[in-house]
């Protein structure tokens, strides 16, 4: 990797420094760096590699770190013109350029560089961008981290050990994009309210002998069942069980329905057989797009059925948004993210309806 290497450069704040402001309480802000990254700058000068920062801010501190650089581009935000600049100027093609950035006005110089490396705690979508997510987050020895991992390797063990980090590259990068997708449902308030709405119609439907019915394919038919059985059984309380059925389940209903009928036919049959005014369908699909769906949303509008569409993040017109009631849309395009995001909302629906139902039992009594 390091001779793949040329240029190495980095943006100052939030990742030389931990991006966040100081004072001395009157009037000068206080920055501060780790004599490690100090020394691993130095270290990757005497490989023979340009350092270098391109960095919005100008203030005193970003000039005293420039001092001890190659290169240096201060006060702007558009950093991949810059390092389309800097190519030209050094001779040093895109693809032998690393960049480290960690915010908004570096996810196009990010792509733009051969490796693109963030610390640790860079937002969400720079590291989607980034070839190499660093352990350290910023201020706490990002380069010092990047120039073992690029310069002498070796020093991170055995090749089992190279595995590994790879491994927990990939586990903390996940878990992160399921934060991130968390953070994005909590700060929705108008998904919050369409799925408080969608519980007090399933829980009216309860009141009037209702059933519910839940649908999907693959991952999403799972999930249909894992909910149909948090209600027929129980979820925390003893009660009474709720009519939930996942119309996935029924293996000589389905293949009879996909070979004398057609595939797209199997949930919009059952519909038409079992459902009844008033009662729920929750069709479950990531991509808002499996046609078996849209055409048991289709059936139950004629029967008066409450519909209820669990997607992915919608990009354009769906069809079936024409016959969904609610639509519960998870902020996200990454399938695993999507069904993580619709098995949380779905226990979380199954929960509130257990507690309504037996509060308001447990007062009739």
């Amino acid at each position: 990797m390091k001779n793949e290497i040329r240029a190495l450069i980095f943006d100052i704040d939030g990742v030389i420094t931990d991006g966040k402001k100081y004072t001395d309480g009157i009037s000068q802000e206080i920055k501060s760096m780790t004599y490690k990254d100090l020394d691993a700058i130095n270290d990757f000068q005497k490989e023979g590699i340009i350092v270098g920062c391109i960095s919005g801010e100008d203030t005193i501190f970003s000039k005293k770190v420039a001092e001890k650089l190659d290169y240096c581009c201060l006060g702007t935000k558009n950093k991949r013109e810059m390092l389309e600049e800097f190519s030209d100027k050094y001779n040093v093609e895109s693809r032998h350029i690393c960049y480290i950035g960690d915010g908004k006005y570096d996810i196009k110089a990010l792509e733009y560089v051969g490796l693109a490396v963030c610390p640790h705690d860079a937002i969400y979508k720079v590291k989607e961008v980034s070839d190499i997510i660093l352990d350290s987050s910023g201020g706490q020895g990002c380069i010092a981290e990047l120039y073992a991992k690029i310069c002498h390797p070796e020093d991170t063990g055995s090749e089992a050990v190279k595995e590994d980090t790879g491994i927990i590259e990939t586990f903390r990068k996940r878990v992160h994009e399921h934060y991130e997708m968390i953070g994005q449902i909590l700060s929705n308030h108008k998904l919050i309210s369409v799925i408080e709405e969608v519980c007090q119609k399933i829980i009216i439907s309860y009141q009037n002998n209702g059933q519910l019915f839940l649908c999907g394919n693959g991952g999403s038919a799972a999930d249909a069942q894992h909910l149909a059985a948090e209600l027929v059984g129980r979820f925390y309380l003893e009660r009474r069980a709720y009519s939930a059925e996942a119309l996935s389940t029924n293996t000589s209903i389905i293949t009879a329905l996909a070979n004398d009928y057609d595939y797209n036919m199997i949930f919009a049959r059952q519909i038409e057989a079992k459902g009844r005014e008033g009662d729920v369908l929750i069709g479950i699909t990531t991509s808002g797009k499996s046609q078996n769906v849209l055409q048991a949303f289709q059936r139950a509008k004629k029967q008066n059925l409450v519909t209820v569409l669990m997607s992915g993040k919608i990009k354009g017109y769906l069809p079936a948004l024409d016959y969904a009631d609610y639509v519960i849309e998870i902020p996200s395009h990454d399938t695993p993210r999507i069904q993580e995001g619709h098995i949380l909302i779905g226990h979380i629906i199954c929960e509130i309806i257990e507690s309504k139902l037996t509060e308001e039992n447990e007062k009739n009594e």
